[in-house]
């Protein structure tokens, strides 16, 4: 039983529908004449521009995510392992060795970073669907906000998005066809995931459980391909994996120990998992919706929740599996636990939701989905300056700390010599390496002996808010050692948009120079 997409006039005025069809039927003719590749190009390329100016103007009165300054620490020195795995490191060394350390560059990395996600996942939805279907779901992923509205710079969980449907992509081709290149990728990316965040591991889980499951099963473990994507798998993650258990990993073992893990009660963890359930069903609010406008019947609906086909089982299960398993894993295990992690996730949700035969989607079907994606795009960009504006009144974000004036301020106190280590207010230098590529935080007490010596050795930038009297403390008695030079001034941050000014922050900086030799 096949069900027919609605007429997108339905329910609207005459002038409206009329205006709505011709819509439609643009989009229709622009879908059945074309080529896929000229329209996946055409739609990436837009998702970049539209997306990258609403970053861009909608983050116009706050600076940069501390990610991008942690990462910027990392940078400074290749390691298979920081705090967290490597890849944001590598991916951000690579970038900045290209683009300026600007804001706008580190937006382009994250609006860039989605887009080859959803370029990888397009190869992945046409190994399951055909053109329309896949240019249906491809708009439907379009409308998850973590494609869009929280990937706007590189983190951790950005870092997986390329990797983990290009995992998916090889895996199921292994599973087809068990071929070697395919099955050693499959084991290969899906380590490149894990070296973006821990969070992979609910990749490999769901990896596993499709591998037990399915008429091929036998076949498949007969076959090579699974020990060759183990193989692909150890290779990429064995210099992590030397790096974890050195002195060196005990950083990255002891942010999971302190930073992730908790000890909540069950009902405490019961309600963080129901949380993360309800986080995750609304994120995919925009594909489902779509989804109920093809007004699939209750066979259709059956068939979407436990497909015939063995591939759309592998795909549900590929699905479903890294997905509901960290809820039931943090009831056995308490553990910060959000569904912004569920970043690379959704890539096979096109083929779960719109691969039955038993719904209809045509080219205006598609055309009207990508219809609704640009739509978005648009209200974004008209919303982008509310946004900047909202983020100006509320003040310094404490994911966003005030460093850009302070880092410009202190490159013009030191005279052109470069700041090697900083220190003061938290809510300040947490964002300042990313300003200040060449410097570290001084990680000893400046008034300590070892902290003496490094300034000696390097100098330092001292950052303190008015109202921060330890850290005032700090600079003056700093600033008053003996064969020390040093220049201090006042600043006022104060981000402002046309004519519009926030709370100003009051700062005060000094830079102690190390003593001539």
């Amino acid at each position: 039983m096949t069900i027919a997409h609605p007429d997108p006039a339905d329910g609207l005025r005459p002038q409206e529908a009329n205006f709505a069809s011709r819509l439609v039927h643009a989009a229709q003719r622009f879908v059945a004449t074309s080529g896929e590749g000229s329209i996946v190009a055409w739609a990436l390329g837009g998702f970049v521009v539209v997306w990258m100016l609403y970053d861009t103007v909608s983050l116009l009165t706050v600076d940069v995510r501390w990610d991008a300054s942690e990462a910027s620490l990392w940078a400074q020195h290749f390691a298979f392992g920081y705090k967290h795995p490597p890849m944001t490191a590598w991916l951000f060394a690579l970038w900045f060795a290209v683009f300026p350390r600007a804001d706008w560059a580190a937006h382009l990395l994250g609006v860039t970073n989605a887009a080859i996600a959803l370029a990888v996942t397009w190869r992945l939805l046409r190994d399951h669907l055909d053109k329309n279907r896949a240019l249906f779901g491809l708009a439907a992923l379009f409308l998850i906000p973590l494609y869009t509205f929280k990937a706007a710079e590189l983190d951790a969980g950005t870092a997986m998005m390329p990797f983990w449907p290009a995992a998916l992509l090889f895996y199921l081709r292994a599973r087809r066809g068990l071929g070697v290149c395919d099955a050693l990728l499959a084991g290969a990316f899906a380590s490149l995931t894990m070296l973006a965040k821990y969070w992979a591991i609910y990749l490999f889980a769901g990896m596993a459980v499709a591998s037990l499951v399915g008429p091929g099963t036998r076949r498949f473990w007969r076959s090579p391909a699974p020990y060759l994507m183990a193989a692909g798998a150890a290779i990429v993650i064995a210099p992590h994996v030397y790096w974890y258990i050195s002195p060196a990993g005990g950083s990255s073992y002891a942010f999971v120990r302190d930073g992730v893990l908790n000890h909540d009660s069950f009902a405490t963890a019961l309600a963080r998992s129901g949380r993360y359930l309800l986080g995750t069903i609304a994120y995919a609010a925009g594909p489902l919706v779509l989804l109920a406008a093809l007004r699939p019947n209750w066979a259709a609906l059956a068939d979407i929740a436990w497909p015939a086909g063995e591939e759309r089982r592998q795909a549900m299960i590929l699905f479903a599996v890294p997905l509901v398993l960290p809820a039931l894993a943090n009831l056995m295990l308490p553990h910060r636990l959000t569904a912004v992690w569920t970043y690379p996730n959704w890539a096979l949700l096109p083929v779960v939701l719109y691969g039955s035969r038993k719904i209809v989607i045509d080219a205006a079907a598609a055309g009207a989905a990508g219809l609704v994606a640009l739509a978005i795009g648009f209200l974004a960009l008209i919303a982008s300056p509310v946004v900047a504006y909202q983020k100006l009144k509320a003040g310094p974000a404490s994911n966003r700390p005030d460093a850009h004036q302070v880092a410009e301020a202190a490159e013009r106190l030191a005279g052109g010599a470069p700041v090697r280590y900083f220190w003061g207010s938290t809510s300040l230098t947490g964002g300042l390496p990313f300003y200040l590529p060449h410097a570290r935080p001084l990680d000893a007490d400046p008034l300590s002996a070892d902290g003496r010596a490094a300034i000696k050795a390097a100098g330092l930038l001292i950052v303190c808010l008015d109202n921060d009297a330890p850290c005032l403390k700090t600079d003056t008695a700093l600033a008053g050692g003996a064969g020390a030079e040093h220049r201090s001034a006042d600043l006022t941050i104060r981000h402002s948009l046309l004519g519009l000014s926030g709370p100003p922050a009051k700062v005060h900086i000094t830079v102690v120079s190390a003593p001539a030799q």
